[in-house]
Protein backbone atom coordinates (compact mmCIF):
# COMPACT_ATOMS: atom_id res chain seq x y z
CA UNK A 1 0.00 0.00 0.00
CA UNK A 2 1.00 3.02 -1.07
CA UNK A 3 1.63 5.98 2.03
CA UNK A 4 0.95 9.56 2.43
CA UNK A 5 4.24 10.60 1.84
CA UNK A 6 4.68 8.52 -1.00
CA UNK A 7 1.58 10.17 -2.77
CA UNK A 8 2.38 13.87 -1.59
CA UNK A 9 6.32 13.06 -3.17
CA UNK A 10 4.67 11.67 -7.03
CA UNK A 11 2.42 14.69 -6.92
CA UNK A 12 5.09 17.22 -6.56
CA UNK A 13 6.81 15.55 -8.95
CA UNK A 14 4.71 15.66 -11.57
CA UNK A 15 3.55 19.07 -11.06
CA UNK A 16 7.34 20.19 -10.98
CA UNK A 17 7.20 18.44 -14.04
CA UNK A 18 4.29 19.90 -15.66
CA UNK A 19 5.72 23.63 -14.34
CA UNK A 20 2.38 23.53 -12.69
CA UNK A 21 3.39 23.48 -9.24
CA UNK A 22 2.19 27.18 -8.31
CA UNK A 23 -1.23 26.30 -9.62
CA UNK A 24 -0.93 23.48 -7.84
CA UNK A 25 0.08 24.44 -4.12
CA UNK A 26 -2.52 26.89 -4.00
CA UNK A 27 -5.10 23.80 -4.81
CA UNK A 28 -3.52 21.64 -2.62
CA UNK A 29 -3.72 24.44 -0.02
CA UNK A 30 -7.71 24.82 -0.67
CA UNK A 31 -8.49 21.11 -1.12
CA UNK A 32 -6.97 20.50 2.51
CA UNK A 33 -8.48 23.20 4.03
CA UNK A 34 -12.19 22.14 2.76
CA UNK A 35 -11.41 18.76 3.91
CA UNK A 36 -10.07 19.60 7.43
CA UNK A 37 -12.93 21.68 7.77
CA UNK A 38 -15.61 18.97 6.67
CA UNK A 39 -14.13 15.71 8.17
CA UNK A 40 -17.81 14.18 7.14
CA UNK A 41 -16.95 14.72 3.79
CA UNK A 42 -13.86 12.76 3.94
CA UNK A 43 -15.97 10.11 5.80
CA UNK A 44 -18.26 10.27 2.88
CA UNK A 45 -15.79 10.15 0.33
CA UNK A 46 -14.04 6.58 2.19
CA UNK A 47 -17.27 4.86 2.98
CA UNK A 48 -18.15 1.86 0.71
CA UNK A 49 -22.16 2.94 1.25
CA UNK A 50 -21.50 4.60 -1.94
CA UNK A 51 -20.57 3.06 -5.28
CA UNK A 52 -17.40 4.19 -6.83
CA UNK A 53 -18.91 6.35 -9.96
CA UNK A 54 -21.30 8.40 -6.77
CA UNK A 55 -17.99 9.31 -5.16
CA UNK A 56 -16.11 10.14 -8.02
CA UNK A 57 -18.96 12.50 -9.11
CA UNK A 58 -19.15 14.14 -6.45
CA UNK A 59 -15.21 14.83 -6.22
CA UNK A 60 -15.69 16.44 -9.50
CA UNK A 61 -18.74 18.93 -8.73
CA UNK A 62 -17.25 19.55 -5.23
CA UNK A 63 -13.33 20.14 -6.59
CA UNK A 64 -14.25 21.36 -10.62
CA UNK A 65 -11.88 24.12 -10.75
CA UNK A 66 -8.82 22.49 -8.92
CA UNK A 67 -5.74 21.34 -10.70
CA UNK A 68 -6.00 18.19 -12.62
CA UNK A 69 -3.15 16.01 -10.91
CA UNK A 70 -4.60 17.00 -7.38
CA UNK A 71 -8.50 16.20 -8.95
CA UNK A 72 -6.80 12.77 -10.23
CA UNK A 73 -4.70 12.56 -6.06
CA UNK A 74 -8.04 12.68 -4.49
CA UNK A 75 -9.78 9.99 -7.13
CA UNK A 76 -6.69 7.89 -6.52
CA UNK A 77 -7.26 8.29 -2.48
CA UNK A 78 -11.21 7.67 -2.76
CA UNK A 79 -10.74 4.43 -4.73
CA UNK A 80 -8.04 3.26 -2.14
CA UNK A 81 -11.02 4.44 0.98
CA UNK A 82 -7.53 7.02 1.98
CA UNK A 83 -9.16 10.07 1.66
CA UNK A 84 -8.43 10.50 5.14
CA UNK A 85 -4.25 10.42 3.98
CA UNK A 86 -4.54 13.86 2.25
CA UNK A 87 -3.79 15.81 4.76
CA UNK A 88 -0.62 14.33 5.49
CA UNK A 89 0.31 13.88 1.66
CA UNK A 90 -0.51 17.90 1.11
CA UNK A 91 2.26 18.27 4.17
CA UNK A 92 4.79 16.10 2.11
CA UNK A 93 4.11 18.42 -1.36
CA UNK A 94 4.37 21.36 1.14
CA UNK A 95 7.60 20.01 2.51
CA UNK A 96 9.22 19.33 -0.95
CA UNK A 97 8.15 22.69 -2.35
CA UNK A 98 9.66 24.48 0.50
CA UNK A 99 12.98 22.56 0.04
CA UNK A 100 13.10 22.93 -3.80
CA UNK A 101 12.33 26.90 -3.31
CA UNK A 102 14.82 27.21 -0.55
CA UNK A 103 12.13 28.37 1.66
CA UNK A 104 11.99 27.90 5.90
CA UNK A 105 8.75 28.91 7.91
CA UNK A 106 9.72 29.42 10.90
CA UNK A 107 7.08 29.90 13.96
CA UNK A 108 7.67 32.94 16.19
CA UNK A 109 5.87 32.93 19.63
CA UNK A 110 5.23 35.94 21.57
CA UNK A 111 3.37 37.88 23.89
CA UNK A 112 2.28 40.23 21.59
CA UNK A 113 2.23 40.19 18.25
CA UNK A 114 5.25 41.43 16.07
CA UNK A 115 4.84 44.45 14.01
CA UNK A 116 5.84 44.10 10.07
CA UNK A 117 9.41 46.24 11.04
CA UNK A 118 10.33 43.32 13.59
CA UNK A 119 8.93 40.44 11.36
CA UNK A 120 11.37 41.58 8.71
CA UNK A 121 14.10 42.09 11.24
CA UNK A 122 13.57 38.10 12.36
CA UNK A 123 13.61 37.27 9.02
CA UNK A 124 16.34 39.00 8.23
CA UNK A 125 18.86 37.55 10.79
CA UNK A 126 17.45 34.12 10.31
CA UNK A 127 17.75 33.84 6.57
CA UNK A 128 21.05 34.56 7.16
CA UNK A 129 22.12 31.91 9.89
CA UNK A 130 19.67 29.78 7.63
CA UNK A 131 20.72 30.72 4.18
CA UNK A 132 17.38 30.57 3.37
CA UNK A 133 14.29 32.40 2.63
CA UNK A 134 12.22 33.15 5.91
CA UNK A 135 8.47 33.01 6.43
CA UNK A 136 7.43 34.00 9.81
CA UNK A 137 4.20 32.98 11.37
CA UNK A 138 3.92 34.75 14.28
CA UNK A 139 1.78 33.09 16.85
CA UNK A 140 0.25 34.91 20.12
CA UNK A 141 0.65 33.33 23.53
CA UNK A 142 -0.42 33.84 27.14
CA UNK A 143 2.02 31.24 28.32
CA UNK A 144 4.79 33.67 26.99
CA UNK A 145 5.46 36.84 29.23
CA UNK A 146 7.83 38.33 26.84
CA UNK A 147 10.52 37.76 24.72
CA UNK A 148 10.29 34.96 21.97
CA UNK A 149 10.29 31.40 21.12
CA UNK A 150 11.55 30.10 17.56
CA UNK A 151 10.45 27.05 15.99
CA UNK A 152 11.98 25.84 13.32
CA UNK A 153 12.90 22.75 11.43
CA UNK A 154 12.53 20.71 14.76
CA UNK A 155 14.46 23.28 15.78
CA UNK A 156 13.29 25.56 19.05
CA UNK A 157 14.85 28.51 20.22
CA UNK A 158 13.59 29.68 23.57
CA UNK A 159 14.50 33.50 24.38
CA UNK A 160 11.37 34.00 26.44
CA UNK A 161 11.22 35.32 29.68
CA UNK A 162 9.30 32.37 31.38
CA UNK A 163 12.00 30.14 30.24
CA UNK A 164 14.24 32.81 31.84
CA UNK A 165 12.58 32.88 35.25
CA UNK A 166 12.28 29.31 35.27
CA UNK A 167 15.61 28.89 34.85
CA UNK A 168 16.12 31.70 38.09
CA UNK A 169 13.40 29.75 39.71
CA UNK A 170 15.42 26.31 39.73
CA UNK A 171 19.18 27.61 40.15
CA UNK A 172 17.50 29.49 43.49
CA UNK A 173 16.11 26.05 44.85
CA UNK A 174 19.68 24.23 44.71
CA UNK A 175 21.35 26.73 46.67
CA UNK A 176 21.66 25.93 50.33
CA UNK A 177 21.29 28.12 53.12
Amino acid sequence: MVNSSEYGRALFMLTEEAARTEAAFEDVKAVQNALRNDPGYVKLLDTPALSKEEKLMLIDKAFAKVDEYVLNLIKILCENHSVYMFDKTAETFFELYDEARGIERVEAVTAVALSDEQKKKLASKLASVTGKRIIIKNTVSKEILGGIQIRYSGKQIDGSIKTRLDSFEKSLKKIVI
